[in-house]
């Protein structure tokens, strides 16, 4: 009996961790937090570069950086959410432990002549913290604590065409970790499931001046694969190795930036992701876990999805400039049928504000705040892997984003 309750919960919740685990700021598990400009702007940055982290918003831009530039700072995030769960025993409202999360980012550019432009740029594309630390919380057989890590060293080229188009290409690096830990039932220790790995990408982009305050930027970051080995153990009965393979998806980026208004910048941005890449999960186990289990595949099907932004800054003088933003981001989780305790579903609406200031030095400080709230979603119960008749409600995220920046 033990076993068999194993091997289906397995299929349904160790694997799903693998990558169906995600934080509650982004749809999926991506994450947007790459500077704090970004962040106050919706992500509506990609025709209007600034400083080094137009690495991230569109690495054609760098074009628009004369000499060398500079940019790191981490943002924190702050979610927040309740889960009403129906159990026999009756209805209880949980909530997930209380913590901020802290992604960092970090980019250089650098002019190497009149046409050409180099930098690299550090920066986490996707990441989760999720703990359940309550003896009765009746979710503990499909998760009770996730974290993912997924950092990105993003090297690029960019090559000015001439006064109005420049070019972009570059390589993804990107490093992806995992831990999950969860309950087993009649078995008195909990199972963990470790792993990493590197895969390699890459990303191509384009910024072009349609009039001379009407700045087009596309954006495309390829798929990666992620080939994730480590280990599953279960207390002191056994550890045994685990691989499986999981395909992150592509984005498709366009944005448009005008300046036109005296001290206004106006930007709006479309990404479109391809999370059908997303289909399923395959984790081999060797040996077999607790002897039965060599193999599990636990089906997703999640859907491609848009993220649109809408941004406006106002620069008041020389040193200090205000922004604003909107953010809606479209859930890619099939709710009816694979939605769990690992990654709460449900659409996004974003709101954000920022300032960026000059500093002595010639140095520029970011700052930015935003709010995200997530829609209310029911999930159905789905006994062999340990999800109950649910509500989430209450869900949302408080985001704070810092950024230090120097052009010279």
């Amino acid at each position: 009996m033990l076993i068999s309750y194993q091997s289906r919960s397995i299929h349904g919740a160790a694997l799903a961790v693998l990558l169906g685990a995600g934080p509650l700021w982004g749809a999926g598990f991506a994450l947007y937090e790459t500077s704090a400009r970004s962040v106050a702007l919706g992500g509506a940055t990609v025709g209007a570069p600034r400083g080094a982290a137009t690495l991230y918003d569109n690495p054609a831009g760098m074009t628009a950086l004369p000499g060398s530039s500079m940019e790191a700072g981490f943002s924190l995030i702050h979610p927040t959410m309740d889960i009403d769960i129906a159990t026999p025993a009756g209805s209880k409202r949980y909530s997930p432990d209380d913590k901020w999360f802290p992604p960092p980012f970090a980019y250089y550019t650098h002019q190497l002549n009149d046409q050409f432009w180099a930098g690299i740029g550090i920066y986490a594309p996707y990441g989760l913290g999720v703990e359940h630390d309550m003896a009765d919380w009746p979710g503990r057989y499909n998760s009770v604590e996730t974290l993912i890590q997924a950092f990105d060293f993003n090297p690029n080229v960019a090559y000015k065409v001439n006064d109005r188009l420049s070019l972009a290409v570059g390589l993804q690096i990107m490093y992806f970790d995992i831990k999950l830990t969860r309950n087993i039932p009649d078995v008195p220790y909990l199972m963990e499931l470790t792993g990493d790995s590197v895969g390699f990408g890459g990303n191509a982009a384009l910024a072009y001046k349609i009039i001379d305050d009407l700045t087009l930027g596309l954006v495309y970051r390829s798929e990666i694969k992620q080939s994730v080995e480590g280990d599953a153990e279960v207390g002191p009965l056994q550890k045994t190795d685990a691989e499986g393979d999981i395909t992150l998806p592509a984005s498709y980026t366009a944005g448009l930036n005008y300046t036109g208004v005296d001290k206004w910048n106006f930007g709006a941005i479309a990404t479109y992701t391809g999370w059908r890449s997303y289909d399923e999960l395959v984790m081999s186990f060797n040996p077999p876990l607790l002897g039965k289990a060599p193999q599990s595949v636990s089906q997703k099907d999640w859907s491609n999805v848009w993220r649109f932004g809408l941004g406006a800054e106002y620069r008041m003088n020389e040193k200090l400039a205000l922004q604003c933003g909107y953010v809606y981001d479209k859930d890619p989780i099939n709710v009816k049928e694979h939605a769990d305790y690992l990654l709460p579903p449900g659409d996004r609406h974003i709101i954000s504000l920022g300032a960026d200031y000059l500093l002595q030095g010639n140095w520029r400080l970011g700052v930015a705040v935003a709010y995200l709230m997530l829609k209310d979603v029911e999930i159905q119960a789905r006994p062999a892997e340990g999800v109950f008749p649910t509500e989430f409600t209450n869900g949302d995220t408080t985001i704070v984003s810092f950024s230090l920046a120097r052009n010279f």
